[in-house]
């Protein structure tokens, strides 16, 4: 599958070798964002990091530099150099050193005109990123991943506009193992096609049907063995049957096969309301509720598995509980209120309730946070985010909290 994606790169730099682009227009921006961090009584910070501690009072830098360039013939560049970094810590393994967070060619019209080819290392978000949203979930400084960069894909994406459809295939390499000592094929391949039909009509419906597929092979220097195949199929529709009110529900399934060779068998549902409530104009309030079900294990062991894979979800990121639970068996319902207190200023108050998905009642927490954030100028914000999250499984009498306090620039 490597191959395929290395033989599709080949075939567009082939027919796109002839047009020499010349530069038409260059636009140069980026944004600094200063966080100090303090974290108590938390069990495993982050869960997706090498580390793990019950405490933190860091503070983090993230620095990027943006630059995008239109060319001839229907080519555009973008690219984002990213540095994130711990104050007081320049280690290269902490952030020390400058990353490409994005760098793609965009071909518009390309061979006809609905069709777009983008490739690169570039964001691919699909929906509510309940499937596909974060291209590797570590970030550059593992200690804070959940609030660093690190989210995109080295891909090539085709996009196929026929308005009000639009059809998306990509290929991306999600991990390269380039250990010359084992067989070259050692890495991780994502693939997918969505397709967005804009129905329209009075409820501004749209349609999501999506195909992904993961493949996770292992090898040695001997031998080569794929582990892990997850194919997921899944259709999400959105509509706003009332003035304010927009209702989402999205279905997925997954089989295939798990790293220990069992038949996988998972499925996930999430259903999301948000409603602009027609009252205290002047301050703009939201109410909003959300529920996901993902599917546990309830076999043990077996030649069964039905625990949902968490594939590369984006979703909840900054929450306790992201950083404690994994995005597998569980059940999570949320509520969050929205408001403009005063001009500039934003606040959210935001209740979560998680459940062990493959039980009965099993508990595992509650969490409760405020975030609000300040413009200050067109340029500067500035934020503050506290929670709280209460659980008896993490095996700690303290009620685990947070306090993130930021400040951010756009130039």
């Amino acid at each position: 599958m490597g191959r395929k994606i290395m033989l599709a790169v080949a075939f567009v730099a082939l027919v796109a070798a002839p047009a020499f682009a010349a530069v038409q227009n260059v636009k140069v921006g980026g944004d600094l964002k200063t966080t100090s961090v303090i974290r108590k009584n938390i069990t495993g910070v982050p869960s997706n990091a090498t580390t793990s501690t019950k405490s933190q009072n860091v503070v983090l830098s993230q620095l990027g530099l943006n630059v995008e360039a239109d060319l001839t013939d229907n080519v555009s560049t973008s690219f984002r150099f990213l540095n994130e970094r711990v104050w007081g810590d320049t280690s290269v393994t902490n952030g020390g050193s400058v990353v490409v967070d994005t760098a793609y060619v965009t071909l518009k019209e390309f061979l006809y005109a609905p069709l777009t080819v983008t490739i690169g290392r570039q964001p691919l978000v699909y929906g509510n990123a309940l499937i596909v949203g974060d291209g590797d979930g570590t970030g550059a400084v593992a200690a804070v991943a959940d609030i660093t960069g690190g989210i995109n894909f080295d891909a090539v994406k085709a996009v196929l506009d026929y308005d009000p459809l639009t059809i998306d295939i990509f290929a991306a390499k999600a991990n390269e193992d380039i250990n010359m000592a084992q067989n070259d094929d050692d890495d991780t391949d994502l693939y997918g096609i969505n397709a967005n039909l804009k129905v329209g009509g009075d409820m501004n419906v749209v349609l999501e049907g999506y195909l992904f597929a993961k493949m996770d092979r292992n090898s040695t220097s001997t031998a080569q063995v794929e582990t892990e195949k997850v194919y997921v199929p899944g259709l999400r529709v959105s509509l706003n049957p009332y003035e304010g009110l927009n209702l989402q529900a999205e279905a997925a399934y997954q089989t295939g096969s798990t790293a220990a060779n069992e038949t996988l068998g998972a499925y996930a549902f999430q259903t999301m309301a948000s409603f602009a409530l027609p009252v205290l104009k002047d301050i703009s309030p939201v109410l909003s509720a959300s529920y996901t079900y993902l599917s546990g294990d309830k076999n043990g062991t077996g030649d069964n598995n039905s625990a949902w894979d968490s594939m590369y979800y984006d979703q909840n990121a900054g929450r306790i509980f992201y950083n404690v639970y994994s995005f597998s068996d569980l059940k999570l319902a949320s509520v969050a209120l929205e408001a403009t207190p005063m001009e500039d200023v934003t606040a959210k108050l935001s209740l979560y309730s998680l459940q062990e998905a493959k039980g009965t009642s099993n508990e595992r927490g509650n969490e409760v946070d405020l975030d609000v954030s300040y413009a200050y100028t067109e340029d500067v914000t500035l934020g503050v985010s506290a929670g709280m999250f209460n659980s008896k499984v993490l095996g700690q009498d303290d009620t685990a909290t947070q306090l993130l306090s930021s400040v951010k620039v756009v130039f």
